[in-house]
């Protein structure tokens, strides 16, 4: 039998030995503690559903189950829905009417493009269209299709503007609106651009 070169060598089998020993001895402790039972984890969460069944058929009111007494936990069942009722619930949401959304009666005029020049008014294309009839309720909405900025200005050139309606500066690609209540022709124009000239007969 050879002889270790490195005495340090008996050292560390020592330490090994030592826990080797140690792990034994922690595994004998655990079996002790469970014994025969290797359910016993299983069996104490049975005891614990037990318990809990037995605390809730007596709507908690034992001794210790007032760990139970908790927002949840009730007697009574909760009805769970079959599929019965989910296809009877399906067709009581369809039953129900629908809102149609109340209809808006809008016209509108386009600001062609090129119309920042003069030339427009003589084929009365300024406004498209230059004459508008429409009922009482109705909002007219001008749509900029030029590159320049145009009004919508009540009145007329030689007159001014009369008050009724002012659109402002509408810019290129930009939207001006109206809700006509009052009967009567309207004249209007752009301030800017005075040969540009349109009207709106409410009825």
């Amino acid at each position: 039998m050879s002889e270790m070169q490195d005495p340090h060598n008996y050292r560390k089998v020592g330490y090994s030995m030592i826990l080797v020993a140690a792990s034994l001895a922690a595994i004998g402790i655990v079996q002790l503690g469970i014994g025969e039972d290797v359910l016993f984890g299983d069996q104490m969460q049975r005891d614990k559903t037990a318990f809990f069944e037995m605390c809730k058929a007596g709507n908690y009111m034992q001794e210790g189950c007032e760990m139970f007494d908790k927002p949840g936990n009730t007697l009574y069942e909760i009805p769970r829905m079959t599929l019965d009722d989910t296809e009877e619930s399906e067709t009581m949401v369809m039953e129900q009417p629908v809102m149609e959304a109340p209809q808006v009666s809008a016209e509108i005029v386009s600001i062609p493009e090129g119309s920042g020049a003069p030339g427009c008014e003589e084929t009365n294309e300024c406004y498209i269209p230059p004459a508008l009839n429409i009922s009482s309720g109705t909002t007219v909405v001008w749509e900029n299709n030029d590159s320049a900025a145009h009004l919508a200005t009540s009145g007329t050139p030689d007159g001014g503007p009369d008050g009724s309606f002012d659109s402002g500066m509408i810019m290129a690609g930009a939207t001006y609106e109206f809700e006509f209540l009052d009967k009567g022709e309207f004249v209007y124009y752009c301030l800017v651009h005075p040969w540009m000239v349109g009207t709106v007969t409410v009825e």
